[in-house]
């Protein structure tokens, strides 16, 4: 199910009203055709005015050309911001809010190990909870994918909000969905402009701005220099837009909607990473590339892609209806593997196949006994994900058999991936035979339905619902 934000209470205690509405030309000096001083100006102007509003508030953009130099919309401010600009052009888009966390390392606090259900985390370091405030929202994680970047990105996470600090202690306002381990290793401790990439059990600060809503309706963005729009907020929701090369990314949102838009350049959408929740609604973006499994649960329904749709999700769920693209494919294009459960219903697509993701040859390790890969390392090892599945493939990528990743640790420059291969490896497997490439499984729980197209989406409709793509055997 689609998850409808639009209904909560306003100050005045209403639904689906605004506290106030404002016009960007009228009230803030703005002008269609005017130049980019002017709408930089009018632009600024509302930042500021924003700054101070409470509760829900509506920008009102005649239709028009507006043309800007840089344009961010919104910063700290109320709850919710619906910029309405139904047949306005927006030149020189770079998102809204562009928040989220600090690029340092000192906005986050390793913490102990704790499991699914707590409310409560204690702090590795006691005094570090001066680093956060209650009210505050907190992206807590595990694992690290890529050893370097911006924002993070964890094989594991979920947002929540702090009720109250106590004596080394966060509580939050409700229990962690999932549990996190503080013995994983630490890649990138981060200094004063880079952020710490974690591993261990982490917690980070969000910056207060990141927590708002906010909804873009009804604009046209051609391209600019810059490619990517950006909406790093708590909710970040995109109706009736359209973009000529590239899309609204995803990243850094408990939710992310996009209904009834369109991105038919070459551009398309790049997901980046730490999505909660992702949703394609009856739009047609030409491309949908996931660089990692980022995304805990995605939603699609009643789209096409033009081009290509490469996707995965983390450890959440993946339901996709009604999909048609010429390219289909399981599993993210690099990093990290897709755990969740994927559901793919009514979906047409000619050329349906798997990604082989970050792809390594399994010579590079070393054998060390009881299905235990070791490498010396100063960086993660994208595929090695404690409980997902790997598959070992031939140099053609042809199938020869799946293992689990059972555990990941690191000591001396070396790091040790505990798995349930055989040791010691055999030179054939299934009639397959070495040298033998790991590869992150573009599916271990899939159920298709009434697919059609491929002969991997009809074979796979065949399946019982939950087999592993191809019926590779876990």
């Amino acid at each position: 199910m689609s998850i409808n934000l639009k209904l909560s209470a306003s100050a005045s205690g209403t639904r689906n009203t605004f506290d106030r509405t404002v016009n960007f030309v009228s009230t803030y000096g703005g002008a269609s055709g005017g130049s980019k001083a002017t709408n930089d100006a009018a632009l600024s102007s509302f930042n500021t005015a924003y700054a101070a509003f409470s509760g829900r508030t509506q920008l009102l953009i005649p239709p028009g050309d507006y043309d800007f130099t840089q344009a961010v919309w919104g910063s700290l401010g109320g709850d919710k911001l619906t910029i309405t600009a139904t047949g306005a052009t927006l030149r020189g888009q770079l998102g809204f809010a562009n928040s989220g966390l600090s690029n340092d390392n000192t906005h986050h606090a390793n913490i102990v190990t704790v499991s699914a259900g707590a409310s409560t985390v204690t702090l590795v370091t006691g005094a570090q909870t001066s680093r956060f405030t209650s009210g505050q929202w907190v992206l807590v994680t595990e694992g690290d994918l890529q050893g370097f970047g911006y924002p993070v990105n964890p094989w594991k996470f979920e947002y929540k909000q702090i009720l109250s600090i106590g004596s080394g202690t966060l509580t939050f306002t409700a229990p962690l969905d999932k549990s996190y381990s503080s013995t994983f290793p630490n890649y990138g401790a981060g200094d004063a402009t880079h952020i710490y990439q974690g591993g261990p059990a982490t917690v980070y600060a969000m910056l207060p701005a990141w927590n708002q809503e906010v909804e873009l309706v009804g604009a046209y963005m051609p391209t600019t220099s810059d490619g990517l729009f950006y909406g790093k907020t708590r909710v970040a929701k995109y109706t009736n837009c359209s973009w000529e090369t590239y899309g609204p990314c995803p990243t850094v949102n408990v939710l992310y909607r996009m209904l009834r838009c369109d991105t038919p350049g070459t551009g398309g959408i790049e997901v980046d990473k730490l999505v909660q929740r992702m949703e394609i609604i009856d739009s047609t973006p030409s491309r949908v590339d996931f660089q990692s499994p980022s995304v805990n649960d995605l939603y699609v329904t009643g789209s096409t892609s033009s081009v290509r749709f490469r996707g995965g999700c983390g450890d959440g769920t993946a339901y996709i209806n009604g999909l048609d693209t010429p390219e289909f494919r399981f599993g993210p294009t690099s990093y990290g593997v897709a755990k969740g459960a994927i559901s793919v219903i009514n979906c047409n697509s000619a050329n349906a196949t798997w990604s082989p993701g970050y792809e390594a040859n399994f010579s590079d390790f070393t054998e060390a006994g009881g299905g235990v890969l070791s490498i010396v390392t100063a960086v993660p090892i994208p595929w090695a994900v404690p409980g997902a599945y790997c598959v070992l493939t031939n140099t053609a990528d042809a199938f020869a058999v799946s293992f689990q990743v059972t555990d990941v640790t690191a000591s001396g420059g070396t790091t040790s991936i505990s798995t349930t291969l055989p040791f010691p490896v055999p030179g054939t497997i299934n009639g397959k035979t070495s040298p033998w490439i790991i590869h992150p499984h573009p599916g271990a729980d899939v159920t298709a339905t009434n697919c059609t197209g491929s002969s991997l989406f009809t074979s796979q409709s065949l399946l019982p619902a939950h087999s592993p793509l191809f019926g590779w055997t876990l």
